[in-house]
């Protein structure tokens, strides 16, 4: 795998030394630390944020393209996104999120298996949970991957590739694991300092992973629905939900973002400005598809404007653009863009309720609360995120829209249109995942002059797999990229 896994000891050393407050300073030396310093404390913080950093940059960044959300200011950068409006898979488009992924939950996986005379339970039960936040995203973008056999060093350099189904269920059970430390757990490590999730609180690290969990299950529900031992499988696991505890405020990152070189939120880095407001040739190249501007526009959706801002100064119109077509998009909005030193999200609030709103709505799931009053959470949610205003009067405007409104006449369809809505340019992977998944939201388009017959289903698996672990690796072509689905891909 490229040397991943031959370097992630190294790695874990390196990420290891690196304390809260100095973890962004890319000028310390970590020269005079010594190997018996190395503990789950020392761990945590760049486990928490370097795995953070690929998922708000790059899988963000090709999700929100290729679920249609994004599309380019052509006035401006004549080949703005090219490789990704022309279509341009390969093993060497987006490697990266394959090969960081990889990386980075190797610390992970350095945190759970830790062993001493102290109880670090607390840090296992959180790396855990993230290991399999994380590596979801190997699995929904690549299908089989290797994960009975990574993160072992130089002592397996040549992991064998695992059934995805049976990843998945694996994952279900890092959840379980961790779910099962925070409710046995006493006289733990304290697990504050190194905790720039949630600050050490074990209560909402529980309820994120069973939303974590919730949402593994839910992927899987209409695969189940064709294959009759994975449906009792879930069922069985439904059942352990009901009267679960989910998610109700954001999951953020800050390790102690500032807006000074190298300490800015990266998101803002990538999409914002530099320490002198310089603003960024990647956020002046990013706007609305014309498809998300109309879907939100149609519906006089207040969120449009905290979504999206005009790239002409003094204006206040705007409109989107067609991916890989012509025009002046607009500019990522204050709802996302706040500020360099800005929490940085992981899993929004309205993802949750969104979740569990398909899950009562599916018959699978049980909390207490309908699916019609989990989707009005989920939107109430999304407008409090972006600080818009108007979402109860949203509610009720759009409750009988035959796509985005719950009594529209297809709950599911309004439900996964308003998840569309809500995790654009937070959590661009989900959309392009449950695309593929549910096929909603409905009539997304293809970007100009593109002859391929629809939008791409996986990512190739990279050139470091091909070149350092070719024993195992799958062999693929561009092709690929649109036929072969992730198993659970029944769409």
């Amino acid at each position: 795998m490229r040397n991943i896994f031959k370097i992630t000891a190294i790695l874990a050393l390196v990420i290891g030394f690196i304390s809260c407050d100095n973890y962004l300073d890319v000028n310390d030396s970590i020269d005079n630390k010594n190997l018996n310093q190395l503990t789950p404390e020392n761990l945590m913080v760049g486990a928490q944020a370097l795995n953070a950093e690929t998922f708000t940059d790059r899988l963000n960044r090709v999700g929100n393209w290729m679920g249609v959300a994004w599309s380019g200011n052509y006035l401006a950068f004549n080949d703005a996104y090219g490789l990704e409006s022309r279509y341009q898979f390969s093993s060497t488009f987006y490697d990266d999120v394959w090969n960081d992924i990889y990386r980075y939950t190797a610390n992970l996986s350095t945190i759970e298996n830790y062993n001493d005379n102290n109880n670090w339970n607390n840090h296992k039960a959180a790396a855990k949970i993230l290991k399999a936040f994380y590596l979801q995203y190997i699995v929904d973008l690549y299908g089989n991957a290797p994960y009975s056999e990574i993160h072992q060093g130089t002592n397996n350099l040549f992991p064998k590739y695992d059934d995805a189904e049976d990843v998945y269920k694996n994952l279900i059970n890092l959840t379980d694991e961790a779910i099962q430390l925070i409710d046995n757990n006493t006289n733990a490590q304290t697990f504050s300092s190194s905790d720039i999730t949630f600050g050490g609180d074990m209560t909402k690290w529980k309820q994120f992973a069973q939303t974590v969990k919730l949402r593994l299950l839910v992927r899987l529900v209409l695969k189940a629905e064709t294959d009759s031992s994975l449906l009792t499988y879930v069922n069985s696991k439904f059942v352990e939900l009901n009267g679960a505890q989910f998610l109700t405020e954001n999951v953020t990152i800050n390790p102690g973002y500032a807006n000074t070189d190298d300490r800015q939120n990266p998101f803002w880095e990538a999409y914002g400005a530099t320490p002198a407001n310089v603003p960024t040739d990647r956020g002046r190249q990013t706007g609305p598809s014309e498809f998300a501007f109309n879907l939100l526009n149609d519906s006089n959706d207040p969120r449009i404007n905290r979504l999206w801002k005009p790239n002409t100064a003094n204006s206040n119109t705007f409109s989107g653009t067609q991916q890989g077509g012509t025009g002046n998009s607009a500019s990522i909005g204050d709802g996302i863009l706040t500020d360099a030193a800005s929490d940085l999200p992981i899993m929004l609030a309205s993802e949750s309720y969104f979740l569990q709103a398909e899950a009562v709505q599916r018959n699978y799931l049980t909390n207490g609360s309908t699916a019609q009053n989990l989707f009005n959470q989920g939107i109430t949610a999304s407008f409090n995120h972006l600080g818009a205003n108007g979402g109860a009067a949203y509610i009720t405007a759009i409750n009988n829209d035959v796509n985005l409104g719950y009594a529209g006449g297809n709950p599911i369809e309004a439900i996964l249109t308003q998840k569309w809505i809500a995790l654009t340019s937070v959590s661009g992977a989900e959309l392009w995942i449950e695309y593929n998944r549910t096929g909603f939201p409905s009539n997304l388009p293809l970007p100009n002059n593109i002859t391929d017959p629809n939008i791409p289903v996986r990512l190739l698996y990279p050139a470091s797999e091909y070149s350092g672990n070719s024993g195992n690796v799958i062999n693929q072509t561009r092709p690929d990229a649109f036929t072969s689905k992730i198993f659970w891909d029944v769409n």
